[in-house]
Formats: C-alpha cells, sequence, structure tokens
C-alpha cells in the first residue's frame, strides 16, 4: 500500500504549485501587457509616417500633372515659333525669322541650334521627311522626376502600412495570451490552469520575437533631443 504523505506536506505542496501559478500568471500578464502598448504605440507611429509618406506621394503626383501640363504648353509654343520661323524664311523675312530665332526659349534653343547646325543654309532644299528638332521644354523631365518620387513614397507608404499591420496582429496575439493567462485563473483545477497559462507563455514569447524581427519606428522627438 503507497504510502501517503501528511496532510500538512499535501497542503504545503499544493500552495507551492499555486505560488507558482500565481507567479507564472503574474509575469504573462505583465508582460503581455507591457508588449502589447509597445506594439500599440508603434503602430500608431508606423500609421503616421504612412500618412505621411502617401501625403508626399500625391503631392508629387499633383505636381507632376501640372507640370505635365506646363510641359504640353511649352511644346506647344516652341513648335509655334518653329513654325513661324520657317514660314518667314520662306517668305523672304530674314530680319523676322533673326527676331523670332533670338527668342526661342531655353531649351529648345539649344535644340535648335544643334538641328540648325545640320541643316544646309539653303532651307529651301530642305524636305518634308527632314527631322525636327526636339520641342520638349524642361517641364516635362522635372515632370518625369515628380512621378517618380510620387511612386517611390507610395512604395515606402505600402512598407510602412504593412510595418503597423504586422504589430496590429502582434497586439491581437498578445491580447489573446491576456485572455488565456486571465481565464486560467478562473478554472477549478490545478492542471487545468496551467494549460492556458502554457498556451499564453507561448504566445507572449511569439509575439515578442516578432517585435524584435518587426522595423521600429522612433518617434520624432527623440531626434530632437538627439540633435
Amino acid at each position: 500500500m503507497p504510502l501517503e504523505p501528511p496532510p500538512v506536506l499535501a497542503k504545503g505542496r499544493d500552495w507551492l504549485r499555486s505560488r507558482d501559478f500565481q507567479i507564472a500568471t503574474a509575469v504573462t500578464l505583465a508582460t503581455a501587457g507591457l508588449l502589447s502598448a509597445w506594439a500599440t504605440y508603434q503602430s500608431g507611429l508606423w500609421d503616421k509616417r504612412e500618412l505621411e509618406a502617401r501625403g508626399r506621394a500625391n503631392a508629387r503626383l499633383s505636381e507632376s500633372s501640372e507640370l505635365i501640363l506646363r510641359a504640353g504648353q511649352e511644346e506647344a509654343i516652341n513648335s509655334v515659333m518653329f513654325l513661324e520661323w520657317i514660314e518667314a524664311l520662306a517668305a523672304g523675312q530674314s530680319l523676322r525669322a533673326d527676331v523670332l530665332q533670338s527668342h526661342f526659349p531655353q531649351p529648345f534653343a539649344a535644340a535648335f541650334a544643334e538641328w540648325r547646325a545640320d541643316q544646309p543654309d539653303d532651307m529651301g532644299t530642305v524636305s518634308a521627311r527632314t527631322r525636327l528638332p526636339d520641342f520638349t521644354g524642361p517641364s516635362r523631365a522635372a515632370a518625369k522626376a515628380a512621378r517618380a518620387q510620387s511612386r517611390s513614397a507610395s512604395r515606402e507608404a505600402q512598407i510602412r502600412e504593412q510595418i503597423g499591420d504586422s504589430y496590429d496582429v502582434t497586439n491581437v496575439v498578445l491580447a489573446t495570451s491576456l485572455f488565456l493567462a486571465g481565464i486560467g485563473t478562473a478554472l477549478p483545477s490545478q492542471a487545468a490552469r496551467w494549460l492556458p497559462l502554457a498556451l499564453a507563455i507561448c504566445l507572449t514569447a511569439a509575439a515578442a520575437l516578432a517585435m524584435v524581427l518587426t522595423p521600429v519606428a522612433v518617434p520624432a522627438w527623440v531626434g530632437l533631443r538627439l540633435g
């Protein structure tokens, strides 16, 4: 017949198990709560950075649209002045042609000079298939650069959104951990209490590892103090 421990020892062992459970529960709740607060804070910072990046993307996109319209106007002006120069030259109005040429805007004036250097002195021998000068104005390149900056800022906003979402998912995992650790204290048997607590510990550890691998956003006031 197996010997049973004295009642005093049995009570003492149960008390130690209960004490260990309370300590483990308190540590898990405190750790999960602290990590949840940090995840919420980081999610807010990344959401703010996402909005800033999307604002830059929209601003550059609007700037690009305006520059495209301006580029069309510049190219129209360049082509009209060039046609006027051709007409003046064909009509023998050399003075008018010279005046028009002297008022060509940049960079069309440079493109026209390069084009004119490849043409014969007598423009009357030029055929309809002759290559025309480049009418592109400076706003075309600026619009292209603004559109590229808009796409870059949009990609940056998407990355920041994904990082913020990862912190939100981590926060959900931590909330589940808090739920399991809390509900374990209401279960009747000692063995049943440890099961949800063990799950809570595993979820908290997984959330902590995910947060270590996730980029951290530094608040603006830190940079101001360091500066």
